[in-house]
């Protein structure tokens, strides 16, 4: 990541655009559903489906983005859907496909064409749940946050010097801002990523802000601590971040600390839709956000009141 900035390796993109049903399975077929890919041109974002970087083995990435998709489209696919949705030569993936199959990591249906993860992927990482929240789970925080809200609901950790979206629900509402899992953005431009940032110190997020300064890793005009300074006060102060048109014209979104100061893999959980929406149910939201939180890790956010008068992050 060093010496490289995050935009660097985008695709280009023609304005905001609908994503195919493919890649949405919620209808997203429906005129009257408008899909606007969040952050996409945002200078502090990359995506997780551009070039790897050089010391990242290309192999190896492909598959993980593999399970990725699966993960995020929830249903068999086509190995020509795979190649093209994650811009992959067709030989390759079948390659890859293939291999998958035989180590027992996929099932495929030959009369349909399709692939579909066996059960032998969803064991690698079960035992690992209990240590990300030993006393609660994090899907159900999520997808409970999800239908309560119908906006996108992602799960955020840190990876270096970005904040990373590891687990994704797109939103089902009319207007939809889709986010790519696996998407990384700066930290201090991520609304969840100052969540984390304000379970720092000062000193460790001001060394966080030189380094991205140093090493040029966004295309937008370098941030100073001291503009950061007084969002992550805030943050501490009220139990969440709040934040409009950051990156996205017309994205809200709200962002709660997910695990306790000082756990090993930090998480932050957010909603993100359009501010015409959250700004009305903000209240709701919020409320909802720490109702589930505290049902399933409780103790993880300082006490709060929702009836206070909040802010922008």
């Amino acid at each position: 990541m060093k010496g490289a900035r995050l935009d660097a390796r985008m695709p280009p993109r023609r304005g905001r655009r609908p994503i195919v049903a493919e890649r949405i399975s919620t209808g997203v077929g429906d005129p009257s559903v408008t899909v606007i890919e969040a952050n996409r041109y945002d200078g502090s974002f990359r995506t997780a489906d551009g070039e790897p970087e050089p010391s990242v083995i290309k192999s190896a990435h492909r598959v993980l983005r593999i399970f990725e998709y699966f993960a995020e489209i929830q249903r068999p696919a086509s190995m020509t859907e795979i190649a093209r949705r994650l811009n992959y030569p067709a030989s390759s993936t079948s390659a890859l496909l293939k291999c998958l199959v035989e180590l027992g990591y996929l099932d495929s249906d030959r009369h349909a064409r399709t692939y579909v993860p066996t059960a032998r992927i969803s064991l690698l990482g079960g035992w690992n749940r209990d240590r990300v929240l030993p006393r609660g789970n994090l899907e159900t925080i999520t997808r409970e946050l999800h239908e309560a809200t119908r906006l996108t609901t992602f799960v955020v950790s840190r990876n270096q010097l970005c904040s990373q979206y590891i687990y994704v629900l797109q939103g089902t509402t009319p207007v939809r801002y889709y986010l790519e899992p696996g998407g990384l953005r700066l930290l201090t431009r991520s609304t969840p990523g100052r969540v984390l940032l304000s379970l720092m110190s000062d000193d460790e997020v001001q060394r966080i802000v030189l380094r991205i300064n140093a090493e040029e890793l966004s295309s937008t005009p370098p941030m100073k601590f001291a503009e950061l300074k007084p969002a992550l006060a805030t943050i501490r102060q009220q139990g969440f971040a709040y934040t409009r048109n950051s990156g996205t014209p017309g994205l809200s979104t709200i962002a709660m600390q997910l695990t306790v100061l000082g756990h090993a893999s930090p998480l932050a959980i957010a909603v993100a839709g359009s501010s015409a929406i959250v700004e009305i149910e903000a209240k709701s939201i919020i409320g909802k956000m720490r109702d589930l939180i505290e049902s399933q890790a409780p103790g993880v956010l300082p006490p709060f009141d929702i009836d206070a008068q909040f802010f922008e992050t």
